[in-house]
């Protein structure tokens, strides 16, 4: 049999997984070197007539294996394409077959095969090509203005988004400056991507672009229409006799606020009372946001559009107007104002007797902040709290402890995660980053506060059977049980963690030891992210049957939404949403909270990433860190003051071959002894600061032994505007 065709037939059998080429040809017994020859000038042959393809890293396979998937595409920082399907599928598309694919793009893929490959012990993603292109979801771009000789081109702010853009009409706008970019029809890969200018955003520099610009990157506004203003101006602020008649009175009761220093809304007050007969009530009074903003009012349609506010580094954008939020809606101290209670009647070790919600008018008596809350609790006396506070937040904070007690003791997460604070000056620069350590106490006494309030709205909902939003957590599947597993393992936790119990027992273990970091990251990793949900499910995390979100209106729409709901049992009417349309506000909240926060994290990245190319400028190279992930190519390394994290490439290591073991929480040498592990405490230097991905990389410093690491210099990029690392040659100067 003729040498292509014992290849044909090789590709076509149904065990065939794709191959290189020497492992093709020594599975056919093509030993001789003038064999080997002869079947290399084969296999290209029938590469070029078609009859058979190569795939990424040059395996083989034939094209009759082809069948198509839809999904979207996520580009990889080092080249090529990462497909998902609608069912979490996933399907590799080499740098070659992207076509004019853009990043976010809803494709029709190719495939060789639906399986994946297993080789080296590891799972290979299949391999296809884009064959056409269903929805374009990247139309217009943010990025940098650049003058080139001849032309003017600009750089995607996008790091995902390689090529450039020539400008295809002459501009005034200068050099270095933000520019949002309508990109034209591209159906060329040999072409180059043109577009048109469609607005300046200011000189790269300048106070704000950097975050402005990412915000219409992600396709946000902050200002609202012109709609949403005038309607908003026609909202009567005058609270009339007939809308209090409605309403319980409470103005009488002692309310009080507590927030940030820096809160300028305020939408949730707290009381404290003795209960007539026994036991006490806590009354959690919400704004009524949902008197003032309509269903399908223009107010209501851009909130929902928005569904959440975000809280970025140097600015919020707001789901409602400012009107709304800071006036009309706050709960400002001494002004009647529109609230939803929840009261909820516990006895003196914490239980609930009882609850009711009903619409309400309070007045604030006091605005506290965290931390005068935190002042008073710790004893200090002058934290200028009104007598008549006091008295209410003694009686409170023991009864909050006790309940907050039982909840964990009933399995609920005990998740301290670390938190940073930002400041910048006038001009937006960094000033200080660290740790936001104030008022612990506080936060978790209005936390516990408003998760009874929560958790007893979620339950007369259910009760009531209609149709609702609730906030769910799911538990962890079987791979991240074990995946924590192996991390907490090589942490020295010998555990193997099963329930909420466990993990609860994992923390407290940990408690104050140099691990304590590194073991709760391990847990929140193989976490599932909470979400939305028209379905009730127990929220994992909280070890609550029943949860929703009922105490942010002003800044999230799904409280809105359940405000309404509420409302219609109370009145005892039908309620206004189906099931599906309930579904859809659930799954687009959802959506919209998690691009919230992947803006928080990329501002707070940015401004990070700014502190620490000033850092170096002032000479501030040597950092304390944690090792907090093993990859492939290093370690991942986290400096615990700004949480920012950092990788240690292998490469970087001289005269010391490394590895990482099968469960990827250790580093071995060539004799097999541990190098490195998850949770190492490790003293680090930057060599390179990346401004365009946000990236830094470290490497081990260690003045006692210097050979251990390579020399480095680090050199400008000065396309991407970002440093690099060049290695020093070993060769004399000629």
């Amino acid at each position: 049999m003729s040498i292509d065709k014992q290849i044909l037939q090789f590709l076509n059998d149904s065990d065939y997984i794709p191959m290189k080429q020497h492992d093709i040809a020594n599975s056919l017994g093509l030993i001789d070197k003038n064999k080997r020859n002869e079947f290399r000038k084969v296999l290209y042959h029938l590469e070029k007539k078609g009859l058979i393809i190569r795939l990424r890293k040059n395996r083989w396979s034939l094209p009759n294996k082809l069948k198509n998937i839809k999904g979207t595409l996520k580009f990889l920082p080092n080249g090529g394409a990462i497909l998902t399907s609608v069912d979490n599928k996933e399907v590799f598309i080499g740098e070659n077959n992207l076509g004019t694919a853009f990043p976010d793009d809803e494709v029709n893929v190719e495939i060789f095969s639906d399986d994946w490959v297993k080789a080296n012990k590891k799972f290979i993603r299949p391999e296809g090509k884009v064959i056409d292109i269903t929805k374009r979801n990247t139309l217009t771009i943010v990025g940098t203005l650049k003058y080139a000789r001849y032309f003017k081109y600009v750089l995607p702010d996008n790091p995902s988004f390689r090529a450039h853009i020539r400008i295809n009409k002459n501009t005034a706008i200068k050099h270095n400056h933000k520019v949002l970019i309508k990109i034209d029809d591209w159906n060329d890969p040999y072409q180059s991507i043109t577009g048109t200018i469609i607005k300046d955003l200011g000189e790269k520099s300048s106070k704000g672009v950097d975050i402005q610009s990412m915000i219409i990157s992600a396709g946000l506004e902050e200002e609202f229409s012109d709609n949403v203003i005038d309607e908003v101006k026609n909202i009567p602020t005058k609270i009339t006799q007939s809308e209090i008649d409605k309403r319980v009175d409470l103005r009488d009761v002692v309310t009080f606020t507590i927030d940030p220093e820096t809160a300028r809304d305020f939408d949730d007050a707290i009381s404290f009372s003795k209960h007539p007969d026994d036991g006490w009530i806590l009354g959690v009074h919400i704004a009524d946001v949902s008197t003032y903003v309509k269903k399908d009012s223009f107010i209501d349609l851009e909130a929902y559009k928005r569904g959440n506010s975000i809280y970025l580094v140097d600015r919020v954008i707001m789901m409602l107007p400012t009107e709304l939020t800071t006036k009309i809606c706050s709960l400002t101290p001494n002004n009647d104002h529109l609230t939803h209670t929840a009261s909820i009647h516990v006895n003196d070790i914490g239980e609930i007797i009882s609850y009711d919600t009903y619409p309400s008018i309070i007045q604030s008596k006091c605005r506290l902040t965290y931390n005068q809350v935190q002042k008073h609790i710790n004893g200090d006396g002058d934290h200028n709290i009104p007598n008549q506070i006091t008295e209410n937040l003694e009686l409170l904070y023991p009864i909050i402890n006790l309940i907050r007690s039982k909840r964990i003791k009933n399995g609920s997460l005990e998740l301290n995660t670390p938190d940073i604070e930002i400041k910048l000056d006038e001009s937006g620069n960094v000033v200080s980053i660290n740790k936001r350590s104030e008022a612990k106490d506080a936060y978790k006494l209005v936390e516990d506060c408003m998760l009874l309030a929560n958790k007893v709205v979620a339950e007369k909902i259910s009760n009531a059977g209609v149709s609702s939003i609730y906030r769910i957590h799911e538990n962890p599947d079987e791979e991240q049980w074990a995946k924590m597993a192996l991390e907490l393992n090589a942490l020295g936790l010998n555990y193997i963690p099963n329930t909420r119990d466990d993990l609860n027992k994992i923390f407290n273990i940990s408690a104050g030891s140099t691990n304590e970091y590194a073991v709760l990251l391990s847990i929140l990793r193989n976490l599932k992210r909470a979400e939305y949900s028209s379905y009730l499910i127990e929220h994992f995390g909280l070890a609550f049957k029943k949860y929703t979100h009922f105490t942010s209106p002003i800044r999230r729409y799904t409280d809105l939404t359940i405000h309404r709901i509420l409302k219609s049992i109370e009145l005892n009417q039908k309620s206004y949403l189906s099931k599906n349309q309930i579904n859809e506000i659930a799954m687009h909240c959802t959506k919209t909270e998690k691009k919230a926060d992947e803006l928080e994290k990329k501002s707070t990245e940015k401004k990070r990433i700014d502190y620490y190319v000033n850092e170096l400028k002032l000479k501030n190279n040597d950092y304390n860190g944690y090792i907090v992930g093993i990859k492939k190519r290093g370690l991942i390394v986290e400096l615990p003051e700004t949480l920012q994290r950092g990788m240690i490439a292998f490469s970087t290591f001289k005269n010391e071959w490394l590895e990482i073991n099968e469960s990827e929480t250790a580093v071995v040498n060539q004799s097999g002894k541990v190098i490195f592990r998850l949770g190492d405490n490790v003293n680090v230097l930057i060599t390179n600061i990346d401004t365009v991905r946000n990236l830094i990389d470290f490497i081990i410093y260690n003045p006692n032994k210097k050979n251990i690491i390579k020399k480095h210099k680090i050199i400008p990029n000065m396309r991407s505007g970002k440093a690099k690392i060049k290695k020093r040659s070993r060769r004399k100067k000629r």
